[in-house]
């Protein structure tokens, strides 16, 4: 019998796992019926939802009082605005107390069975803090992409995916495909305000510190809105996002990471990951014949990336070398180079997530 099998072999006996959702909502009235009507879908497992609205200065107060009707939804509001750091922790540190936990921005979706797939996996396994699959990207106003439900499921050691995810240099996660178990989140404590985004980043390696990870690699666990005013779309240069995903990763090391026995070797391995990311990034301008790329010319790229490490031991600095000698205006003749190394980053996302993943 599979986990999801036994998770519906538990609901028949009468007992559901509890899920608590919660939905921080600024501003999102529009995208909040279809949000919760896709949480209270939800197969075997017992969800309750809490709308928090953030001040809104929509209509969110009247249909958060609608949706209010069904038992099993909460609608709040705060009285000023108050942040999303604020909302992510008012919720799950002080509302939340089912056997797990998800942090659902109201823009996004869940597709049927996510919230079963990933409590099956943690009522298999207890040693498990969160369980994670993939997010669909949709954009506002088309039809919603067909979710993959395949129950297959991997789990890591703590160790080890903190070590991996040190070791891809970037979050491997969006958010809205995570389920927590709720007192580790609770024992991890709240989103750090001082990374307002990256912290979650850091929260999923706080998890990971306290227990294993699951992940559903055959399955669609989220929907993923598209839209300009979406956080993960906010236009920020590149230094700007560098120093944010650096932080989340330091903070972490600084924190509950403290006294891991490999902290040195994943701090170097992911400033080094970081630096030869922005690498790439100017070798990619210089190919396209330009001398600047998100908001900082080559020459800033370069030195932001030697802050991060030494740039003698990046195996891109020789071209990324040979490139600023010739000048944007002469490298477009290098784009089949650019291409080769710039599929780099692709193969590492494999190697992490494929079949083929080795211990570290």
């Amino acid at each position: 019998m599979t986990a999801v099998e036994e998770s519906g072999a538990d609901a028949v006996r009468g007992r559901l796992p509890s899920v608590s959702v919660v939905v921080p909502s600024y501003n999102y009235a529009r995208y909040l019926p279809n949000n919760v009507g896709s949480l209270l879908e939800q197969q075997g497992v017992d969800v309750r939802v809490l709308v928090l609205d953030d001040a809104s200065t929509d209509e969110t107060p009247d249909v958060g009082a609608d949706l209010a009707r069904d038992p099993r939804v909460t609608y709040e509001r705060h009285k000023v605005n108050k942040g999303h750091i604020a909302t992510y922790n008012e919720g799950l540190l002080e509302w939340a107390d089912g056997d797990y936990c998800v942090l659902l921005s109201a823009d996004d979706l869940l597709p049927q069975g996510a919230l079963g797939r990933a409590t099956a996996v943690m009522e298999a396994r207890p040693d498990v803090t969160f369980v994670y699959g993939n997010p669909v990207r949709f954009t506002s106003g088309g039809p919603l992409p067909e979710a993959r439900g395949g129950g297959r499921s991997k789990v890591w050691n703590g160790d080890r995916w903190i070590r991996g995810v040190f070791r891809a240099g970037r979050n491997l996660i969006l958010s809205p495909e995570v389920v927590a178990r709720t007192t580790a989140h609770h024992d991890a404590g709240g989103y750090n305000p001082k990374l307002p985004h990256s912290g979650d980043l850091e929260m999923w390696l706080r998890l990971a510190r306290r227990g294993a990870v699951g992940w559903l690699p055959d399955a669609d666990q989220a929907y993923y809105r598209v839209h300009d005013s979406n956080m993960h779309h906010s236009r920020f240069d590149a230094r700007d996002r560098l120093y944010q995903l650096r932080d989340g990763y330091e903070s972490f090391l600084d924190g509950d990471g403290q006294g891991l026995p490999y902290a040195g070797e994943i701090r170097t391995a992911m400033r080094r990951k970081l630096a030869r990311g922005v690498l790439r990034k100017a070798i990619r301008a210089l190919d396209a014949g330009e001398a600047a790329a998100d908001g900082l010319t080559v020459d800033e790229l370069r030195e932001l990336a030697a802050e991060l490490s030494d740039l003698r031991v990046l195996p891109e600095y020789p071209g990324l070398r040979a490139r600023m000698a010739l000048g944007a205006s002469r490298c477009g003749r290098l784009d089949p180079v650019t291409s080769l190394v710039t599929l780099r980053r692709g193969r590492d996302w494999v190697r992490w997530h494929g079949n083929r993943v080795r211990p570290v």
